[in-house]
């Protein structure tokens, strides 16, 4: 039972921060100041695995039913870890990627924070979900920026703005103008 209030207490605050993160949110079209952060939707799938997380706690605890400690732990890794973890994401400081004129602050769990400039980007390499960055002077990527997430757009613009190199694997390449347009002729066709 007290696992239960817990699960509870949780699900609400967490609910609450997640709101107050939409209600501060702002949408910008600006490529000087931004902030990548992931959507509130991930709040909201978060919100429906602790309703099953809930649901399922009550049903047992009504019946009276016992769940087995190796059920218990694998709901928990199964269920409640990524549940929990989806409704923090959209909270400021959880990750973030703070993009203010040439400087660049990633923001990862709220505490560590690593510092990079605009202008010692080399390249992005575009990768399944989004995009590695590398600065001048490592040969490991700098941070990772999640396609998914609010703004990306304004990243990849930015990057393409600056004159920054984004490589694509191959068959990933976006569309240039002249070739969407041919695509629409052929359907017309």
């Amino acid at each position: 039972m007290t696992f239960l209030r817990a699960i509870i207490v949780a699900f609400i605050v967490v609910g609450v921060l997640d709101l107050l993160t939409k209600r501060t949110l702002k949408k910008t079209d600006s490529l000087d100041k931004f902030i990548v952060r992931a959507p509130i939707d991930f709040a909201a799938l978060g919100a429906i695995g602790m309703a099953l997380v809930i649901g399922v706690l009550i049903y047992g605890e009504i019946e009276g039913e016992v769940m087995l400690l190796v059920i218990m732990i694998v709901f928990n890794i199964v269920i409640v870890l990524p549940s929990a973890l989806l409704m923090i994401a959209p909270i400021k400081g959880v990750w973030d990627v703070i993009v203010d004129d040439d400087d660049i602050t990633v923001v990862k769990a709220f505490v560590y924070r690593r510092h990079w400039k605009f202008s010692k980007i080399t390249y992005g390499k575009m990768g399944r979900g989004g995009m590695k960055v590398y600065v001048e002077g490592r040969k490991r990527k700098a941070f990772f920026v999640d396609g998914m997430c609010e703004h990306y757009s304004n990243f990849e613009e930015r990057m393409k703005a600056e004159g920054k190199e984004i490589i694509y694997p191959e068959g990933m390449e976006p569309y240039q103008d002249d070739e969407s347009n041919q695509d629409e002729e052929l359907d017309q066709d």
